[in-house]
């Protein structure tokens, strides 16, 4: 028979912590010798619809070597808007960093985390996420993407 005190440390480690903070850790990109910057770079739209993509028709507008950390982000925080940015069928991983990036990677609160998501999937939890606990159990893991958990806000 659980004890009173064993069901309630239960339900507290089944609840997710809406409060903590996620970011991409550019540290971890570099001790894996991997370009952070190049990896958001890659993620801006090739669909010429944003500021930037209509003043490079040709293709990406900026050349990572070339550009400024603040003139990346401030391409990705034009593209969330596109249909195409965050779609139904890319990993969530995939789709977490994308929000991270579209904000400059300022830590992000989980719960928000979570809105965004709900915003550009219209579903409750993506895939096969089926609750808070689990989503948040896949961003503490170590990941190819390095989203974690901020150090600070």
């Amino acid at each position: 028979m659980t004890s009173a005190t064993e069901t309630s440390a239960q339900s507290q480690s089944d609840e997710a912590d809406l409060d903590t903070l996620y970011a991409v850790d550019k540290q971890a990109y570099e001790a894996a010798n991997e370009d952070y910057l190049f990896a958001v770079w890659q993620r801006l739209c090739w669909a010429g619809e944003c500021r930037l993509c209509r003043r490079f028709p040709e293709g990406k507008p900026l050349v990572p070597m070339n550009s400024t950390e603040a003139g990346i982000y401030a391409a990705a925080s034009t593209c969330p808007s596109k249909v195409q940015f965050i779609t139904a069928g890319m990993s969530l991983l995939e789709a977490v960093f994308r929000i991270l990036i579209s904000d400059s990677n300022k830590p992000m609160a989980f719960g928000a985390i979570i809105e965004k998501l709900k915003e550009h999937w219209g579903t409750e939890y993506p895939q096969r996420i089926d609750s808070p606990v689990a989503l948040q159990r896949v961003l503490d893991n170590p990941n190819e993407y390095h989203i974690g958990r901020a150090t600070d806000a």
